[in-house]
Parts: C-alpha cells; structure tokens; sequence
C-alpha cells in the first residue's frame, strides 16, 4: 500500500490526524485517571467484594427491596451497568458478578434520564432490585448465570446523584476509517485467491462493546487493500447491523450465521487459497487461579495434554444465544475448508486455547494471550491492546496518531507474520502474553522462530 512505505508516500493526514490525536491524548489521560475503586485482580480467590450484598446466590429475594450503589456508570447500546473497577471495561471478557450490576429506571423517566450523560462518571444511586427485562441479558443468563440478571431500578431523578464529575472512563467513538485514512478505502481491483472471516458476538447488548466494531472496520479495510476481494470476505457482527455503513455485515453472530459464513466461503476455497480468521469477543475459560470463568465442560478430553489437565473448553460467545460457541466446534468449521493455508487472528481473552484446537500444517495462529489469561482492550478504548499493534505492523502506521511503525525487520518491503508477532511482543503493555503457533505442535510461544511458516507468510 503506497500509504504504509513511507512518509513520502503516505497521504497527508495534516490537521486532521492533528486534531484526532489532541482528542484521543485526552481519552487516554481521562482512561488513566486515577480512583480509589478496587481492583479485582488484587481480590484473592473468594474474597467478597462490590454488590454482593445485592448480587449473590439468593438474589432474588432481594427483588423490591431498595438499595443505594456506587460505582462508576457505563452504557452501551442503552443499557446501563455501575462498574467497581474502572479497568474491568476494558477486559475482553466477563466481568466478576459482585463487581458489576445492571442499572434501569421506569418508563416514565425515559424522557429525562439519559444514561449516556453519566458515562464513565462515579454516581451514586438509590433505586430497587429488580429482574432485567433485556431480552439479550435474558438469554445470555442462560450461559453467565442467572445472578447476573440483578439489576437496580431507579424511579425517581433525584435518585442517581454524581459522586466524581471527572470522567474516569472516556466513552470510545466509533472511527470513521474511510474519513480519516481516505486512501485505504480506495482498493485494489485485482482479485486474489484470498478468503477471510471477521466475526465478533458481544454477548448481549451490554457487553458489545465499540470497540470490537473499530477492529473489525479497520481489519475488513486492510483486507481489500490487501487485494482480498469484497465478495471473499464474510463478516459475522451481532445481531446482523453494523453500527454504520462503512463496511458490510452480512450475518448474525448466532450459530446459524457463523455457519452460513463457512459454507460460503467454502464454495471460495482451495487448496491454494489463503484463509483469514479474525476472532474478536469476549471470552471464557479457566483463569491463572483455577476459576472457571464461564468456559465449557471438555467433554472430548482434548484440553487435558501435557502439563494441561483443565477439563475445560474455551468459548467465544454468539450475540443473544444460550448455545455456547467453543474453541472445538470453531476448529471443525475451520477444518471443514480446504484451503492451502491460514492466519489466525485471536482477540478475546482466553484466546490461546485455540492453539491447539486450530493447529495444523501451513497456519499461523497468534493469539492475544495465553490459555489462561485475561486481556485487554488498548488504553484508549479504541481498538484491542493487541489488535492495535497488529494493525499498526501490517500497515506500518499508528492507527490512532498516524505515526510511521516499522515492523520490517528484515527491510524487504513488507511485513510476515513473525514480524507482526515481534512487533507485538515488543510493543503490548498490557498484563497479558501475546502468543504464537506455526509449526504445527499446537503449543503457543513467546519467541516465535525467525526460521518457521510465518516468517514467509503475509496478508
């Protein structure tokens, strides 16, 4: 892309990129802002912390009784939750039941009380324990569990006060790529024998997070410059609707329309196509503590090898479905396709439970973390901790400021997948531990070869 060779090349982002990088400076000072909220990963095994005066085993008997809450107040797809952690936003997995509750307010109130005013504010709340009504919370409850259907409901205005006036959590916007990198929208016409999935499910509606749309429009606009073609290109998002038009969805992220994105894309494949697979999600598995963190039953055994003996499958969750979506049935629809070779992308937390399932011969899989770990989003919100520096190899700029990367360690023009991974190693600040397969033994690393599969493999 002649935009990602150099300065002289690329195309003049001038003020613009001037103006969004003053904006997003902002976003990551208020994100880092300080508080005194505790962090559950501070909390040992067990400890009871947060609502769990309101959200625990019998929380049902608390429906009509009026509580006060505080914490800091997040909306997404109009749905409202109070948050104990500000740093629980941005994992790509489920939140700790006592560290979260959902906030509602009745009908008459739907004029004058705007959720979104309060994001990322601490507030304090009066209100009374209810069953929440959010058919997309309904259903997943099913597969969190039913606790997580406490909510508070407020009845009265002056019943939600704000604590903080700071914004300790800053809304992330959607980017408009084709606004800010007007270029990368103008795309090859040559038609390479590429194919690709994007998918993201989110859960319910107040787990879908932005971000997850921002990695996929950025991933899909990569792609076609690549020389993917549009019609190879398959994008598996929520209920079916992006959240705009810059790019296409064409399936629910529910079972039915993961599997019509395969069968498509099958009728595109053969042994000398080149398959791309972007995971992006929340998800669930067993965590560095031994807790279960709604994964799934290994029924096949296959995640009891080696120094692994786990019982458990990791799950990447359809949007408003209780049917689980595990890391073995993703491999079987992979395997399903007889492509020549494959990169896998894999965002959500406990994303290097994949490795094994996906490996075989001619594939690179990087993940964004280990089996057992959590991860996170980028600290401004906007895209994944490690999509964004994957974005910012392959294109060879920073997707936020626009700033020159160069990932090409070799300097032969272009950037592998090894490079890509070093170049994320190097640069992830999270508390988590990108990991990489391309030799076919389904054992994630830290220190891919300089000699293996994804050295000679690129977009």
């Amino acid at each position: 892309m002649k935009y990602l060779k150099n300065n002289k090349q690329s195309f003049n982002l001038g003020f613009m990129f001037k103006t969004l990088f003053m904006v997003l400076i902002g976003i990551i000072i208020f994100s880092c802002d300080t508080d005194d909220t505790p962090s559950e990963e501070n909390n040992p095994p067990g400890e009871i912390t947060g609502y769990s005066n309101i959200k625990n085993t019998q929380w049902r008997d608390n429906i009509g009784q009026e509580f006060e809450v505080e914490g800091i107040l997040v909306e997404e797809n109009g749905i409202a939750k109070l948050l104990i952690d500000k740093n629980d936003y941005y994992i790509d997995g489920l939140i700790n039941e006592i560290n979260y509750i959902y906030i509602d307010k009745v009908s008459s109130l739907d004029n004058s009380l705007n959720f979104a005013e309060y994001f990322g504010k601490k507030v304090k709340i009066k209100g009374t324990c209810e069953e929440n009504e959010d058919n997309t919370i309904q259903v997943s409850s099913q597969l969190i569990g039913d606790i997580s259907l406490a909510t508070i409901v407020i009845s009265d205005l002056t019943n939600i006060q704000i604590i903080n006036p700071n914004i300790i959590i800053q809304r992330p916007p959607i980017i408009s790529i084709c606004q800010i990198y007007p270029q990368i929208c103008e795309f090859p016409v040559f038609q390479n024998n590429k194919t690709a999935l994007l998918y993201s499910g989110g859960i319910n509606s107040s787990y879908a997070y932005k971000r997850y749309w921002n990695d996929l429009k950025l991933m899909y606009t990569i792609l076609r410059d690549k020389g993917y073609p549009e019609n190879k290109i398959r994008v598996v998002y929520k209920n079916g609707v992006g959240e705009d038009n810059e790019i296409p969805v064409h399936y629910a992220a529910n079972q039915t329309g993961l599997d019509e994105a395969f069968s498509y894309l099958n009728e595109y494949t053969n042994s000398a196509t080149k398959f791309f697979l972007m995971m992006n999600n929340h998800g669930g598995g067993k965590d560095n503590f031994g807790r279960p963190s709604t994964g799934v039953f290994d029924a096949d055994g296959d995640d009891n090898r080696g120094s692994i003996s786990d019982n458990t499958d990791e799950q990447y969750f359809y949007y408003n479905s209780s049917t689980a979506l595990t890391d073995d049935y993703l491999a079987t629809k992979i395997n399903e396709l007889g492509f020549g070779s494959m990169i896998a992308v894999v965002k959500p937390c406990y994303s290097g439970g994949v490795i094994w399932d996906f490996r075989g011969p001619n594939r690179v899989i990087m993940t964004s973390g280990t089996e057992f770990q959590v991860t996170y989003s980028h600290t401004s919100g906007l895209y994944g901790e490690f999509t964004y520096h994957f974005f910012a190899a392959v294109t060879g700029q920073d997707p936020i400021t626009g700033a020159t990367v160069n990932a090409d360690l070799n300097s032969d023009g272009q950037v592998s997948m090894y490079e890509a991974q070093k170049y994320i190693l190097a640069n992830d600040a999270r508390p988590e531990q990108p990991q990489y397969e391309d030799d076919n033994d389904g054992v994630g690393t830290s220190s891919p070869s300089a000699s293996g599969f994804g050295a000679t493999t690129f977009l």
